[in-house]
């Protein structure tokens, strides 16, 4: 009886090492895509703003335009 539950108690440990094996490799995964979500976040957010900047100073430039534009044209 004794050698039985030492056999049990041998598979419960070599499970528990195992199961602590898998975990680890999840949390892993887990934080390695947490890290990525991140990055790719804050890349969505610099390409936005980016295209913002870009369209703001676009605006901006076409208004000199027209100012210019205006200055230049005779007046009747």
């Amino acid at each position: 009886m004794q050698s039985s539950i030492e056999k049990q108690i041998l598979e419960w440990k070599e499970e528990l090492a195992r199961q602590t094996r898998n975990r680890d490799q999840a949390q892993k995964v887990l934080d390695e895509s947490n890290a990525n979500i991140k990055a790719l976040s804050g890349g969505i957010q610099f390409g936005d703003l980016l295209l913002k900047k870009n369209e703001s100073s676009n605006q901006q430039l076409d208004k000199e335009d027209s100012k210019k534009l205006s200055k230049q044209e005779p007046s009747n």
